[in-house]
């Protein structure tokens, strides 16, 4: 592999730590269980941020689970508890609280302090109560205030309220099942019939493992309490993050101290953009040493060896070392107990695998029986009057509502045309599912999001579409051009590239009129319909009117979150412009060579290859594994096309503030794969120029700090609107809100009293 290029290795290169995809436990997004069942997980082992989030994690989890064991707890003997709660931030705090008050028999362990995320954060750090519009449903306090001041609040009410919460005791292995759990702690063992983790990263810093790291360990450090107490220290940072990068613009600012930040990385990728510049403002003035591309060899009592950029060796002055090069979740322990990491493969996985390629795969053999190849091995398998009569015993069934509306002459060529009635129960199914699937996802959104208007308006449109054409290439079509031309009206829907036959097919004796009509509109779609939506819209297209975006946008949404991540996976994007490019020259050719017949090896190859494998059976059968937009991400030509005009003179892009707190959710849920938290840190808007967005909106639905926002590139805030619709789109979509003034959250922590705001949400729900 090291003797490929670059771009080729970056194919096939093994998938790299990045701060937006980080590892985290199979947990069902409704109920909170892992895939053991009877174990929940809430805060930021399930990927909540903020305190206050967290809290009201922590509170409906107890809320879900407490009515039932509250009613089935008198078949348990005494001893039993009805939950145990692992951990005691801000959602095991809200869990515990809960417990207490519906009177289950519950008892929170906690392996350090109680509230230790919040214990060991720098002194007068401020905490702040946002999301704003979100409600404290748990009846811990919690307003905007410092640590300190948190911490003696709910130190207050554990007084107060008795709770049975349990310090530096921690939980070693957990075994049993649903209703019978042993707990085993280094204190002791209980059993319970549910188990919450509420675990955080905090109390599992990573190491560098070098030598000298256990005996001079009096000096290593993993958190800075309290900048005031180090000074005339020779102090190494060790890092690239923002934990890091604060610590050593807290502790060179002073000017007293001299400060050191080594890091393995190359260049800054982790922090965000205010953090890197206030470390380059420190090297500027000579108030930090830098060295990136470096790594520390062994710890001295007084010194550190340090490699640098080239192999040379450095030893330092030290009194004081830092290791903040992040923290894990405590992996070896789930694995231990049976809990899986999200996306992990185990038999099970790769047994849904194969049933899903078999069902749907058996869907679209079915459907093209009569085809050839595609309908292998159902075309040999059944005969045609067995298969025609099934068909049209299904057709006449789900045909009834309209049947009226036809001649007796009509329906008697209706139900002797194989394909009409294949296309019109395909259809009919996939409108459905849409529709069906396209309610949830809405309903999902609207409770997620700040300004509801646009996703209502964007599944709305999706549906309406969908429903309109089924409609039109099904029966107005039908009554109007007859069954021989209503296939084509999906051409209006789906414009080629995406739908060839367009310009395929045509057969002296076709009416000149339908010819011109759906050439006319085929071209009026691909050159100038789709030109004129990128300039304004981008590939909003995808989202809002594609048929083959709206399945992936309906029932493709459960599965958003397990899209592929990551740069490697995005190494791939360009599959969609290598289809585009085959599909020119097929159409080339068909057109050209065999005067539109495609009877020919160029487009059964395209046909059998793109249209049945990569737009159908794939992508589809990949949805709960890969989420809804493989397809549309990786292989569709309209897509592609779509991707070279926005790229070139679109205007919308996702802009951001400089509130974001790094948590992750924009990046989870994007389905094509954009690492949005890389841009929103650093304030970078993102377009269809450097990324594959498809402006669905959802990153800026799942932020809980309403960090992003849709404009135009002359700079007018646009779609996600308070009132009104989004402009230009269908359904009547109108004007935009004032992007959202950005907010002075340095997150930078200052010298000092708790006077220093250093004004930052912070990612802690655990």
């Amino acid at each position: 592999m090291l003797f490929l290029p670059a771009a080729l290795r970056r194919l096939f290169a093994p998938k790299r730590l990045e701060p937006s995809y980080p590892a985290l436990p199979e947990v069902d997004e409704a109920s909170g269980e892992t895939n053991v069942p009877g174990i929940y997980a809430a805060g930021e082992l399930a990927g909540t941020p903020l305190v206050k989030l967290g809290l009201n994690a922590g509170h409906d989890l107890i809320g879900r689970i407490g009515p039932a064991l509250l009613e089935s707890r008198s078949n348990q003997p005494g001893e039993v508890l009805d939950v145990l709660i692992v951990g005691s931030g801000s959602s095991g705090f809200g869990a515990t609280l809960h417990a207490a008050e519906l009177g289950l028999a519950y008892r929170t362990v906690e392996a350090a302090a109680f509230a230790n995320t919040f214990v060991t954060m720098t002194k007068g750090k401020w905490l702040f109560a946002e999301p704003l519009e979100v409600e404290n449903r748990s009846h811990a306090w919690f307003e905007e205030c410092t640590k300190e001041t948190l911490l003696e609040r709910w130190q207050a009410i554990r007084d107060e309220r008795g709770l049975e919460l349990y310090e530096q005791e921690k939980v070693l292995d957990i075994k049993g099942s649903n209703d019978d759990f042993r707990v085993i702690t280094d204190v002791g063992e209980y059993r319970a019939r549910r188990v919450i983790l509420c675990l955080g990263k905090a109390g599992n810093p990573r190491k560098l493992r070098v030598p000298g790291e256990k005996k001079h360990a009096a000096k290593v450090h993993h958190r800075l309490l309290d900048p005031d107490d180090f000074d005339n220290e020779d102090i190494l940072i060790v890092g690239a993050g923002d934990v890091a990068c604060e610590a050593a613009i807290a502790l060179a600012g002073k000017g007293t101290n001299r400060v050191t930040l080594s890091a393995i990385d190359k260049d800054f990728t982790f922090p965000k953009k205010r953090n890197i510049d206030a470390v380059r403002g420190l090297e500027a003035d000579g108030k930090l040493n830098l060295l990136l591309d470096s790594s520390v060899k062994s710890i001295g009592a007084e010194d550190v060896d340090v490699e640098v950029s080239g192999g040379e060796r450095q030893t330092l002055p030290n009194s004081a070392l830092f290791e903040m090069i992040g923290a894990e979740l405590p992996l070896p322990f789930l694995k231990k107990v049976g809990i899986r990491l999200a996306g992990s493969w185990h038999p099970k996985r790769w047994a849904a695998l194969f049933g899903c390629f078999a069902f749907v795969y058996s869907l679209y053999a079915l459907k093209s029986y009569g085809k050839g190849l595609v309908a292998w091995p159902y075309q040999s398998m059944i005969s045609p009057e067995t298969y025609d009569s099934v068909l049209a015993t299904l057709f006449k069934a789900t045909f009834l509502p309209f049947s009226w509306m036809f001649s007796a002459e009509a329906m008697e060529n209706i139900l002797s045309d194989r394909g009409y009635q294949q296309g019109y129960l395909y259809s009919l199914l996939y409108t459905v599912v849409m529709a069906v699937f396209g309610y949830e996802a809405l309903i999902r959104w609207r409770k997620k999001a700040k300004h509801k208007q646009y996703q209502t308006w964007r599944y709305i449109t999706l549906i309406s579409f969908q429903v309109s054409f089924f409609l039109i290439v099904n029966i107005i079509a039908v009554q109007a051009l007859s069954v021989k031309y209503a296939w084509r009206a999906w051409g209006l829907y789906q414009p080629y590239p995406l739908f060839f036959n367009t310009f395929f097919w045509w057969y002296p004796g076709d009416p000149k009129w339908i010819v011109m009509f759906f050439v006319a509109a085929g071209v009026f779609g691909t050159l100038i319909a789709i030109p004129l939506a990128a300039r304004n819209h981008g590939k909003r297209f995808c989202t809002w009117v594609c048929g083959c975006g709206g399945l992936a946008e309906t029932l493709g949404d459960r599965w958003r979150h397990l899209s592929a991540k990551g740069d490697r996976s995005r190494a791939w994007d360009f599959q969609g412009a290598a289809v585009l490019l085959a599909s020119v020259l097929v159409g080339a050719v068909v057109i050209g060579m065999f005067q539109t017949d495609g009877n020919n090896p160029w487009w059964r190859t395209y046909n059998y290859l793109v249209d049945f494998w990569l737009v159908a059976v794939i992508p589809i059968a990949l949805y709960p594994f890969f989420g809804g937009k493989v397809w549309c991400r990786y292989w569709c030509p309209l897509a592609a096309y779509n991707q070279v005009l926005s790229k070139w003179y679109g205007r919308l892009k996702i802009v951001s503030n400089d509130k974001c707190i790094t948590c992750t959710e924009c990046s989870k849920y994007c389905q094509v794969g954009v690492d949005v938290m890389a841009f929103a840190k650093n304030q970078q808007p993102f377009d269809n120029s450097n990324t594959a967005c498809i402006q669905c909106g959802i990153c800026i639905d799942v932020c809980p700090m309403d960090v992003l926002s849709f404009e135009n590139s002359d700079g007018r805030a646009t779609a996600l609107i308070a009132e009104g619709k989004p402009s230009g789109l269908p359904g009547g979509l109108g004007s935009a809100r004032k992007p959202a003034p950005a907010m002075a959250r340095s997150g930078l922590v200052q010298i000092g009293t708790s006077k220093a705001k250093a004004r930052t949400s912070l990612p802690i729900a655990s």
